[in-house]
């Protein structure tokens, strides 16, 4: 079967022109038209208007029609016109804007906001990103921001993100580890293997040695199931000046960011268990009495040392 030839496509530099032809060889009636009056006949004449990409180089006498011609580099007309001149392209893309369509004899110039980036009153805005706590609903466009959900329960978001939906909390038990500490919404749930601070069984009248093997898990596990736990802000900061000393200091997060302080207080646990291995528990039950939290204690010593 033989294939016909495609006719070859018009390139877009030859659309006034082709336009400005099929113009010319359309009957009167088909053009929309304008008054002119002819000061040598004194008398008023319809003549037709110039079509998108031209304008009117000579307006129409009694015994001639309407004289167009294309629009010059970078000027465009977009409708019908008598314009004795073509508009200039002065749109100009400004910043966090791309251009979506490029100047042609028929329209001006078209921009929009890059990816990222959203319009709003006429300036583009960057996508805000959904906090902690909060998943994305629906991806950003170039017309509206992104949309943030609270994470509903079973689920969580540990991060700023304007693309990451809430994630499901970890099931330890599928795992065959024990949970540690619940999810929030703010993080995942956290398992583990440690039943417990292993003990070593000490000599006659020597105090009771809660190292041994599993310590570097067991320890790991304290570090998240204190860090993590449902504590204000005020008293996850006694914590953290309880462990750092007398004259440490730390850049602490905004009051209400009570997301970022436990992240830094995992971050010292963390610093504080690997500086000294084996040495975690002691440390961190002396600086819960220094911060006056009997009850953190009593939680502590209740999950991971067993009673002697």
């Amino acid at each position: 079967m033989k294939v016909r030839d495609r006719p070859p496509l018009t390139p877009l530099w030859a659309l006034p022109c082709l336009l400005l032809a099929l113009a010319t060889r359309g009957g009167a009636e088909d053009a929309p038209t304008y008054p002119v009056w002819d000061a040598d006949a004194q008398e008023q004449l319809v003549c037709r208007r110039c079509p998108p990409g031209t304008f009117v180089h000579r307006p129409c006498s009694r015994g001639r029609p309407t004289a167009c011609r294309p629009c010059p580099p970078q000027h465009y007309t977009q409708f019908w016109n008598y314009l004795e001149r073509c508009r200039y392209c002065n749109v100009i893309c400004g910043e966090n804007e791309e251009e979506a369509r490029p100047c042609s004899a028929v329209h001006n110039r078209a921009c929009r906001c890059r990816p990222g980036f959203f319009e709003l009153s006429g300036f583009c805005l960057e996508h805000a990103p959904c906090l902690p706590g909060y998943g994305v609903v629906a991806l950003g466009t170039p017309t509206q921001n992104t949309q943030c959900q609270l994470c509903p329960p079973g689920t969580f978001s540990a991060n700023s993100s304007s693309t990451e939906q809430c994630q499901p909390h970890r099931n330890c038990t599928a795992l065959g580890l024990a949970l540690n500490v619940p999810g929030s919404p703010f993080h995942d749930a956290m398992c583990t293997s440690c039943p417990g601070f292993p003990l070593s069984i000490p000599e006659s009248g020597a105090p009771w040695d809660w190292r041994g093997a599993g310590t570097e898990e067991c320890e790991r596990a304290l570090v998240d199931f204190l860090a993590f736990q449902n504590l204000s802000f005020r008293r996850l900061l006694q914590l953290q000046q309880a462990l750092a000393g007398p004259g440490a200091w730390r850049p602490l997060p905004p009051r209400e960011d009570r997301v970022s302080l436990q992240q830094q207080l995992w971050q010292q646990l963390t610093e504080l268990r690997e500086a000294r291995p084996g040495a975690l528990v002691e440390g961190l039950l002396q600086a819960l009495q220094a911060a006056g939290l009997p009850r953190m204690e009593r939680a502590v010593r209740k999950r991971f040392l067993p009673a002697p």
